[in-house]
């Protein structure tokens, strides 16, 4: 057996524990677990498997390179120079994985300065390869590779950076905050309100939600403070719209210091909180995780978390290019979908909530099901999808099977409406199961649903929610206060979600911080009929593009600006919610004045807190194929 194949199993599983302990230092919220290297190992052997071929072809330049004379040199060599050979690939993609964009654009790589750092790496592992054999030459192998073996086991299967004992500033249960309610935040990401019975719409695709609006305060007027995941599930974090708390398509991230989260301050108060998150997209290093004692962000394999894997993605992803029976449906990613199911968000969520702790708990969960793409189970489909024949799937453009230049029918758009019933009337019963196996105390446990943005089903000829359409804004909004059940109660009053954050706060008598937008929906005084809301959405790849909406006594006014040639274009829209409820007939030209005066009112909104619609710019590839990965960068948008 050469020295190659015999070192394999050292090489891999060095470089899978060093990849391991990479991730767990980035990722130091999650506990250590052995997945992750396990997955890693498999990984790096399939790629030392792969180098083994070119290793064996450059056999005898390496062995030249370390100036091997005698066997034991050359078997050194041997080993030196396969290890070196696996490691390149994995720390050159590393690096010019930096100099990336968020389109992936690979201008910069036309500099000098990526080429010197990959000339820098090439030249390090030369001198490794130089001297590293003629060290080893005078030791067995054997004995140089059974202990780096078992400390990489070790490392692998116990090094860890998670912290499990509480912060300092954790207050443990006492007569005082033990009698604060629990509460549940609960997200149903992408939910529109026009497809809820509650809201109006003709099919019950959702009856157990429907129930549980029978005992809650139901807001028909609520809007999204974003149509962006991030930024939106933010704004409800914080109370603040997103040019207040700075986050965005190309800044995806906040200093939750400047802007604090609702869970630093129901941590100070004595509560315990935990984050269960269906998405990539609310990752922990975006700041949504500040202050939670518990954030389960782990929606992939743990392997897709290392530097391996970041670079088998990329391949996958150029090979699907030129190989269009590898693009599947735009994820030409075989294991990573950037997503999971509601079932193990919420059985992560109910293992926390039932942990033994004396101390009332907030946790706050997003159920990402019914975000793109549309694939319901048979059962759903059954129960909710009439015959069709057409083209369209639950990818939408982005399916294997669309027609080039097909512009969708009413057909179609029925058809892609129907597999989202569908997916509602999954998640509805996932949720009901959620909340009976919890079997929660209602008289001491408060629950919040909301959704962070709507969706658009062929609205104005649009889809998903890359606007600020009614049907992409207008959400559900509900309270289950604590107490039991209680008879309904309906409010058209016009609220946000950037509202939750003080409501969470006012149902664990807390008061919000003077800097939050929003108010606490169930102050005796806090909603006003003729309080103003805003939406704002500045989530797209050109930082000078932003469409701002503001809601004003029934009527809806619109800002847009946009670099057309190079110039920065501006347009004004008005609607009249009250005889266009879905707001799609423009009438600004017959109420100029009512323009002039709303554009006043937005502009002077927005200077309150020093709206701030600078952009950094988003880098590197990881994040950018994240976004392209659930439709937020798709190049027809």
């Amino acid at each position: 057996m050469s020295t190659r194949l015999k070192s394999l199993p050292v090489i891999s599983i060095v470089a899978a524990a060093l990849d391991t302990l990479c991730v767990r230092h980035e990722f130091d919220h999650r506990p250590a677990e052995l997945a992750l290297f396990g997955q890693a190992w498999l990984l790096w052997g399939i790629l030392a498997v792969l180098a083994w071929p070119f290793a064996r072809l450059l056999q005898r330049p390496l062995r030249s390179l370390a100036r091997a004379e005698t066997a034991a040199e050359d078997r050194a060599a041997d080993a030196v120079g396969f290890a070196c050979l696996v490691a390149l690939p994995v720390l050159a993609h590393a690096r010019l994985d930096v100099y990336t964009n968020l389109y992936g654009s690979v201008g910069e790589l036309a500099t000098p300065w990526p080429w010197l750092q990959i000339a820098g790496i090439v030249v390090g592992l030369l001198l490794v390869q130089r001297f590293v054999p003629r060290l080893l030459a005078h030791v067995s192998l054997v004995a140089v590779a059974a202990p780096l073996f078992l400390a990489a086991l070790a490392v692998g299967g116990c090094v860890s950076f998670h912290d499990e004992a509480p912060h300092a500033n954790t207050v443990h249960a006492s007569g005082a905050n033990a009698a604060k309610p629990n509460i549940l935040l609960l997200v149903w990401d992408t939910t529109r309100a026009k497809n809820l019975s509650i809201y109006g719409y003709d099919r019950q695709t959702t009856p157990n939600l429907a129930r549980f609006a029978g005992e809650s305060v139901v807001f028909t007027q609520a809007r999204s403070a974003s149509r962006y995941t991030l930024t939106s599930h933010l704004s409800m974090l914080t109370g603040t719209y997103p040019s207040h708390h700075g986050a965005r398509l190309l800044n995806q991230t906040i200093n939750p210091t400047r802007t604090p989260s609702i869970a630093k301050l129901l941590r100070e108060a004595g509560y315990r909180t935990g984050g269960f998150v269906g998405t990539d997209v609310l990752r922990a290093r975006t700041g949504t995780a500040f202050a939670f004692e518990r954030w389960d962000d782990q929606v992939d394999p743990p392997v897709c978390d290392t530097h391996a894997w970041a670079m088998v993605h990329d391949f996958q992803s150029v090979l699907a290019k030129f190989v269009p029976a590898l693009s599947h449906n735009g994820n030409p990613h075989w294991i990573q979908d950037y997503q999971r199911p509601a079932s193990e968000v919420l059985d992560h969520a109910a293992s926390w909530i039932a942990s033994d702790d004396p101390r009332p708990w907030f946790c706050f969960v997003n159920l990402y099901d019914v975000h793109w793409p549309y694939l319901p189970a048979a059962d759903a489909v059954g129960r909710w999808v009439e015959p069709y024949d057409g083209p369209v799937d639950g990818f939408l453009e982005r399916s294997d099977r669309y027609p080039k230049h097909y512009k969708p029918n009413a057909a179609d758009d029925r058809h892609v409406t129907e597999l989202y019933d569908g997916e509602l009337w999954e998640l509805d019963h996932a949720v009901e199961n959620f909340l009976g196996h919890l079997d929660l105390p209602r008289a001491n446990t408060a629950v919040v649903m909301v959704s962070d943005h709507g969706e658009a089903f062929g609205e104005g000829g649009l889809y998903e929610h890359h606007d600020i359409l009614e049907c992409q804004v207008h959400i559900p909004f509900m309270v289950r206060p604590p107490g039991g059940a209680q008879p309904a109660t309906t409010s058209a009053l016009p609220v946000s979600n950037v509202d939750v954050a003080p409501t969470v706060l006012g149902l664990a008598g807390l008061e919000p911080l003077k800097d939050m937008n929003g108010v606490d929906v169930l102050g005796a005084t806090a909603l006003d009929p003729n309080r103003e809301i805003l939406v704002e959405d500045r989530d797209t790849g050109d930082p000078n593009e932003i469409k701002l909406g503001l809601y004003s006594k029934g009527w809806k006014f619109e800002l847009r600006r946009a670099t057309v040639k190079d110039k920065i274009e501006e347009t004004k829209q008005l609607f009249d919610l009250s005889a266009d409820p879905d707001a799609m007939h423009d009438v600004a030209a017959a109420h100029p004045e009512r323009v002039a005066e709303l554009s006043a009112r937005l502009e002077a909104l927005r200077a309150a807190w020093h709206a701030d619609d600078s952009s950094k710019g988003l880098r590197g590839a990881e994040d950018a194929d994240m976004l392209r990965g659930l439709g937020y960068l798709d190049d027809k948008k």
